[in-house]
């Protein structure tokens, strides 16, 4: 808009004045100055624009903007409702890159400053302030951070999930104080996964009376029973789930909604009710036999895993799938004691949506990965499986999630031997449990306002129940949002104004070198493979103080202001 509003000649005053007009309303949009009634407006005046312009530039001067709101409205939104730029490029609404990438927004550049000074503990402090699962997101997390960092430009992003990590095994903990009911309104979570327990504390921390509602023994969701240990040592997690029942949550486990209470009764006994029950479902491949002996979805396997049971496997492992949880299954079946073990995946490497680290690590523990292949029939011999009957698959057109579509090549069919089967192809709900009149649904997640309200009055949900598998962060996002909504919604119908949170103020340094000199990121140590495939031990081994704060020094701030 601005090239096309300088190149107008001025003859004509719709297209004089009017890209002048559009070129305002798009420069407010983003600097977090626009109103929602905005995106009518850009689109009459462009409808005006090219029905009376003169000239063919005039004419079509409107065309960018009304595309982008066709196809990216949801970026409109973001930045007039949210004041967000979730693709970093809009300086005015947010403090640094790396912040605006985190889906919690923490403040990533004040711990990092604060580790560089050697103030650990206040550091500590400041993740808290805004994630309750701070040493998992210093494992697990899928860290969008790094992948905005500035510092990538000149050589190497930080090691931001490494240094977070560093000082929850660093730092003293923060004190924890129960946390006093000051509300009449009693809440309900359903699921003790990261959107759950995030959302009780949230509530707990506004003054209603929470309880929490878990279908399996412990609280974590998918980090506790998805995720195994050599990722995320069952005590670090339980450290911060304790932190937050600390407050006065109340955490019932072994409750399943659906079977011991019903979600009749949850309406009865709450005045809301948040749902955040995650994807602890694999979901099927469709095909003949899927139900045979030592077959077994990746999402059960991990979690039989998980609950101490038995859990054999066969000298050969194939895995379906390319996620996180593909991943996780084949590295703990090498665990296990299996021979050989074999990912295939329908596309190619690039479009695994596994972490790139945890495919590289895979690799070395001696998983092998076939890529451009898909199962077309599972073999079964005396009720077990014996082999699978694959195909090969070249890459076609782009479908909806910007991948190209994999294409089976006819008559390029093999067969491969395998003793047990792990389809990993995706998880979903089981939103049979929730049978409550008012909820929208989909096939496999519950649908949602923009406030994560459902159509039934009472209910909120987030986390995997409402996007699909995602990210632990996504998920402690969606429980911090939820809850706002939820209090909000409470606090209006009573006449009351919004909550407002008091924060501890911590003094947060600064300071950068004169001259930056190109340095790569610190590395993390690691066991070595032949040292991991014997046992569930942690893998990655953590920061010394020392490597830690020489990574922090690499930080360039540049979330500071400087003024003119």
């Amino acid at each position: 808009m601005d090239f096309c509003q300088d190149e107008s000649c001025g003859k004509c005053t719709p297209c004089r004045v009017g890209t002048k007009r559009m070129l305002q309303i798009v420069e407010n949009i983003c600097k977090g100055k626009g109103k929602i009634e905005d995106i009518a407006l850009l689109e009459s005046l462009a409808a005006t624009i090219k029905d009376t312009a003169l000239c063919g530039l005039g004419q079509t001067a409107p065309n960018p903007v009304l595309s982008t709101i066709r196809y990216f409205i949801d970026e409109y939104k973001a930045h007039i409702i949210d004041k967000k730029c979730p693709a970093g490029v809009c300086a005015d609404l947010f403090e640094s890159p790396c912040q605006n990438a985190c889906p919690v927004e923490m403040e990533v550049p004040a711990y990092i400053a604060l580790v560089r000074a050697g103030r650990i503990d206040d550091a500590y402090r400041i993740l808290k302030q805004t994630n309750p699962f701070p040493s998992v997101c210093g494992r697990v997390c899928g860290h969008p951070c790094q992948g905005k960092c500035r510092r990538g430009q000149l050589d190497e992003s930080l090691a931001i999930k490494n240094i977070k990590r560093f000082i929850t095994d660093y730092a003293t903990p923060p004190k924890v104080e129960k946390l006093p009911v000051t509300r009449s309104e009693k809440i309900a979570v359903v699921g003790a996964g990261p959107a759950g327990m995030t959302a009780a504390l949230e509530m707990k921390k506004r003054g209603y009376a929470v309880t929490v509602f878990e279908a399996l023994p412990e609280a974590g969701g998918m980090l506790r029973w998805g995720i195994p240990e050599y990722r995320l040592p069952r005590e670090i997690l339980a450290r911060e789930i304790k932190d937050i029942v600390d407050t006065g949550v109340e955490l019932k486990t072994n409750v399943k909604i659906g079977k011991d209470m019903t979600f009749a009764d949850l309406e009865k006994a709450y005045d809301a009710i948040y749902i955040g029950m995650g994807a602890q479902k694999s979901m099927p491949l469709g095909l003949a036999n899927e139900e045979a002996g030592d077959v077994m979805g990746a999402v059960e396997f991990l979690r039989t895993l998980s609950l101490g049971k038995s859990v054999t496997v066969g000298r050969s492992v194939a895995v379906i799938g390319g996620g996180n949880s593909a991943i996780d299954a084949a590295r703990a079946a090498i665990r296990l004691g299996a021979a050989s073990v074999k990912i295939l995946y329908r596309r190619e490497r690039k479009d695994m949506p596994a972490l790139e680290a945890e495919i590289k690590a895979a690799e070395e523990e001696g998983v092998a990965i076939d890529y451009l292949v898909a199962p077309v029939e599972i073999q079964v011999k005396e009720g077990k499986v014996k082999g699978l009957k694959l195909t090969r698959m070249r890459l076609g057109a782009f479908d909806s999630s910007g991948r190209r579509r994999p294409v089976a090549i006819e008559g390029s069919e093999f067969e491969l031997a395998v003793d047990t089967l792990i389809p990993a192809i995706g998880q979903q709900a089981e939103l049979n449990l929730i049978a409550a009149p008012g909820i929208g649904m989909t096939k496999n997640t519950i649908t949602v306002n923009r406030d994560f309200s459902t159509s039934h009055p009472k209910v909120w949900a987030g986390g995997d129940v409402v996007t699909g598998p995602a990210m632990v962060i996504d998920a402690i996002a969606a429980g911090q949002k939820a809850a706002a909504a939820m209090d909000l919604a409470l606090r209006t119908a009573k006449g009351e104004k919004p909550w407002k949170a008091v924060e501890e103020k911590i003094d947060i340094p600064f300071e950068v070198d004169e001259d930056t000199v190109e340095q790569p990121q610190a590395k993390i140590p690691e066991l070595a493979p032949e040292e991991r495939r014997r046992d569930f031990k942690e893998v990655e081994l953590g920061f010394d103080l020392e490597t830690a704060m020489m990574e922090a020094r690499r930080c360039i701030r540049c979330d500071v202001k400087l003024e003119q």
